[in-house]
C-alpha cells in the first residue's frame, strides 16, 4: 500500500472592502509530488515544474475548480516543453522537456502559451498566445489580459535548494478606487521581503487585505498524482488504425510504453491490443 501524496492547499478568498479577489497556494507539496515523479530531473528543472504546476491550480480557482484545466508552454529556453494538467477532482501532474543546452534562462521566446480548459458539458478552450519576454508568470498575466480582459497579477516562487514554493493570484475588481489599487501594487512589490517559509495562503491573504479582512470563497487541496492505468493506455492504443497498431509489433516481444507524466512502464503485447484481451 502506498502512501498518500502530500497535498497542498488552494484557497481563494474576497477582501472584505468588495475590491480585490485574490487566491493564494502552499505548493511545496507540488514540488515534492515532482521530484519523486521525475527523479531524473534537476532541481531547478523541478522548480520551473512547480512553477508551472502552480499557474495550474492558481488559474483553475477562477472556475471555482469544475473544470479541468491544462497549460502547455513551448520556448527556447532550457525548458523546451512544459505541461501542467489539473483536474476538478484535485489530481495535478506535469512534465518537463528539457533541452541539453540553452543557458541559464528556463523559459524565452520565441515560443507559445496555451491554455486549455474543458468541463464535463461543454466542448474544449483552447486559447494560445505567443511567448513574452519574461518567466512563467508573465506568460499567464499576458494570456489573462489578452484572452479574458483580465487585469491580473501572477507571483510565483519556488526554491530548487530547499523546495520551498507557492502562488499568489491577485485580481482588482472593477470599482477598485485608484488609491486602493495603488496600495496594492505597493505591497505586492513589498512581497520580496517576505520569506519564502513564511508566505503561506493566510500570511498572503492578510498581506493583501492590508488589515481589511478578507471572505473565504473557495478552498481545494492539490495532489501531485498521475492518472495513468493499463486500461487507460490500452483504450487510447485501440483508436488507433489497425495499420499503425501492426506496426507497434513489427519487432519479436512486448511492446513497452513508459508514461510521461509518472514514468510508469507498462508491457502491452501483441494479444492484449490486437486481440482485444486488457
Amino acid at each position: 500500500m502506498t502512501d498518500a501524496p502530500p497535498q497542498a492547499r488552494v484557497t481563494k478568498a474576497l477582501t472584505r472592502d468588495g475590491h480585490i479577489r485574490l487566491s493564494a497556494l502552499d505548493a511545496s507539496p507540488l514540488w515534492d509530488g515532482v521530484r519523486r515523479g521525475h527523479p531524473h530531473l534537476e532541481p531547478r528543472a523541478c522548480a520551473c515544474l512547480t512553477e508551472l504546476l502552480s499557474a495550474a491550480g492558481l488559474l483553475q480557482t477562477r472556475a471555482h475548480f469544475g473544470e479541468r484545466l491544462q497549460l502547455l508552454l513551448k520556448g527556447a529556453g532550457r525548458a523546451k516543453a512544459v505541461v501542467a494538467d489539473c483536474w476538478p477532482d484535485g489530481t495535478i501532474r506535469g512534465v518537463l522537456d528539457l533541452r541539453e543546452e540553452g543557458g541559464d534562462t528556463w523559459i524565452a521566446a520565441p515560443g507559445l502559451f496555451q491554455v486549455m480548459r474543458s468541463n464535463p458539458n461543454g466542448q474544449p478552450y483552447i486559447g494560445t498566445l505567443p511567448l513574452v519576454e519574461g518567466d512563467i508568470q508573465a506568460q499567464v498575466e499576458y494570456y489573462l489580459q489578452q484572452s479574458e480582459q483580465v487585469q491580473a497579477s501572477m507571483t510565483l516562487w519556488c526554491d530548487p535548494a530547499t523546495g520551498e514554493a507557492g502562488g499568489l493570484l491577485v485580481e482588482p475588481l472593477p470599482q477598485c478606487p485608484p488609491e486602493r489599487l495603488a496600495r496594492l501594487v505597493q505591497a505586492l512589490d513589498g512581497l520580496d521581503v517576505v520569506p519564502l517559509w513564511e508566505r503561506t495562503p493566510e500570511f498572503l491573504a492578510t498581506w493583501v487585505a492590508q488589515g481589511q479582512g478578507t471572505e473565504p470563497l473557495a478552498a481545494t487541496d492539490l495532489a501531485y498524482r498521475c492518472r495513468c492505468s493499463r486500461e487507460a493506455l490500452l483504450a487510447t492504443l485501440r483508436t488507433f488504425p489497425r495499420s499503425q497498431q501492426e506496426d507497434l509489433f513489427r519487432e519479436p516481444g512486448p511492446l513497452e510504453v513508459r508514461c510521461d507524466y509518472c514514468g510508469t512502464r507498462y508491457p502491452v503485447s501483441r494479444e492484449d491490443l490486437l486481440g482485444g484481451g486488457a
